[in-house]
């Protein structure tokens, strides 16, 4: 009997030996990651938008020629931005992806060519959903509402969204025929389920009419791609998502019903992506997109390119590296084509 517990106590001894070894493991991985991928800039005013979208003192509202407003009706929450100079009729609206903004940077950029914009949060703010689920589709009833009352020529409307923000242009275009052209950034063709830190409950991420949006279930994916996302949060090395997000979309049962049916709208569309997007499978998806409505529909994919352009690699966001893709070389030198291309379709849509 001694000796049973004497074993005992040497198995315990030895797994408890293990156990350390592995959490020092981790923390020494993770000391070094930080030291590796950790911009110096991180915590800087450059990136203070992303790293707290929701607080209005990091949106800067005083830019040469053009007047800011804020909007502050309901749901449509956000800034209006008036070029004293409006060379192109129309509005422009902008919206951000999962990180929470409304892609204002890009609002400024449209501003400062004299076109009137619109950047607007999807949630996060007063009156909205807190988090990135059950999103009302509805809320762009309040949008309309608000350029025919503010907008004397707003009838060509053009919609720009960023990776999470362009599959909520997508499905807003197939649903109101209001909308002229929609820019797709980092595209998806289909709606998956909503991103929420406060509940385990599964949602999608939008909703229509007062029921959920069909959408792709991230917990079918492989789990080997989930082990591969626990892994890159607890050493803190780059963690990419595309895998668990195409594992998911190949393995859901439920895919055709969570398709965004873009043969259902008019609009023109533009896609941009880049082959080596790190976040998700956008540049799969655009030429999805495309062979489904290839009329009014173009589709540029930048070689070696990431998820955003004009960025590194990886990016720091709170306690995690996110995997972008792409290098700063290749990012920026993509985000300086496709603006030419961009703005060039801007200029056609909005004459």
């Amino acid at each position: 009997m001694k000796s049973f517990f004497l074993s005992v106590a040497k198995f315990l001894f030895v797994l408890v030996l293990i156990i350390l070894a592995l959490v020092a493991g981790a923390f020494a991985m993770r000391m070094y990651n930080t030291s590796k991928y950790k911009p110096a800039d991180a915590s800087s005013d450059n990136n203070a938008i992303y790293l707290d979208p929701t607080n209005l003192e990091n949106y800067q509202t005083e830019i040469e020629d053009v007047s800011v407003e804020r909007i502050d009706q309901d749901y449509v929450q956000g800034f209006h931005l008036r070029p004293n100079d409006k060379t192109h009729p129309g509005v422009i609206i902008t919206f951000g992806g999962s990180e929470g903004s409304p892609n204002y940077e890009k609002a400024v950029q449209f501003s400062k060519r004299g076109y009137e914009v619109l950047s607007l949060f999807f949630f996060g703010m007063p009156n909205q959903q807190e988090e990135l689920i059950l999103v009302p589709l509805d809320f762009f009833y309040g949008v309309l509402r608000y350029i025919e009352q503010s907008i004397p020529d707003g009838d060509i409307i053009t919609l720009y969204g960023g990776s999470k923000g362009a599959e909520l242009c997508l499905n807003l275009a197939v649903r109101y025929p209001e909308i002229d052209n929609i820019v797709l950034s980092a595209p998806m063709d289909y709606s998956y389920m909503g991103l929420s830190y406060t509940t385990r409950d599964l949602h999608s991420s939008w909703t229509w009419d007062g029921a959920e949006v069909p959408f792709i279930d991230m917990q079918k994916g492989d789990l080997t791609e989930v082990f591969h996302m626990f892994y890159a949060m607890a050493t803190m090395s780059p963690l990419s998502y595309r895998g668990a997000y195409e594992s998911a979309y190949e393995k859901d049962p439920n895919r055709e019903a969570a398709r965004i049916r873009v043969e259902d709208t008019q609009a023109k569309i533009l896609m941009i992506a880049g082959s080596d997007d790190r976040m998700w499978h956008s540049d799969v998806a655009a030429k999805n997109i495309e062979a489904k409505r290839p009329e009014n529909t173009e589709v540029l994919i930048y070689q070696g390119a990431g998820h955003l352009f004009y960025a590194d690699r990886n990016i720091y966001m709170g306690s995690l590296v996110l995997a972008m893709g792409g290098d700063l070389e290749t990012n920026t030198q993509a985000g300086i084509d496709s603006d030419k291309i961009l703005f060039g379709r801007l200029d056609e849509w909005h004459k």
